[in-house]
């Protein structure tokens, strides 16, 4: 029996199933109720993407996400010297192991937040993008460890906050 491709919705032959396409059109359309509807709770709002993956998927206008299990963020290894953009799109934890000074851009939309590690700073100098700090400046990096920054976006500024240093 062949499926569609996306959801193993059934389909019927054409010319031999038709004592068929009743029941197969009827399990198509429970299938395609459960996804779209999930049993919400009365709204019909909800939609059950359990045990379907998407590369790329975008959720617009998502108030708040209930996840059961683990959530894997994307690393990514920014650089080690001269410019590097933090753009989320790369990953939301972002590796930089300096060879040299850096000066960070930032691709960061409002509502979009990074975690970055910053390694061998050495003597080495990093400028940041314009942005508010907590507790008013930006952080004094530790030379030999990991330090670890977090960088958000906010109504179109920036905000950071050095979180620390592991050894």
């Amino acid at each position: 029996m062949a499926t569609t491709t996306n959801y193993s919705f059934n389909l019927p032959t054409i010319g031999g199933d038709a004592d068929a396409w009743g029941t197969k059109l009827n399990n198509n359309w429970t299938s395609l109720d459960s996804i779209l509807y999930a049993g919400g709770g009365g709204g019909g709002t909800v939609l059950n993407l359990d045990n379907y993956s998407a590369d790329g998927l975008t959720l617009t206008g998502v108030v708040s996400i209930d996840v059961d299990g683990s959530i894997t963020e994307e690393v990514h290894s920014a650089g080690a010297t001269g410019t590097i953009d933090l753009d989320p799109d790369n990953g939301t934890i972002q590796t930089v192991d300096m060879t040299g000074d850096v000066t960070f851009t930032s691709s960061l939309t409002t509502g979009q937040f990074v975690t970055v590690r910053i390694t061998s700073v050495g003597s080495n100098s990093v400028t940041w993008p314009t942005m508010e700090w907590m507790f008013g400046q930006s952080p004094s990096l530790n030379a030999t460890a990991t330090n670890w920054v977090q960088i958000w976006n906010v109504g179109g500024s920036l905000y950071g906050s050095f979180i620390g240093y592991t050894a």
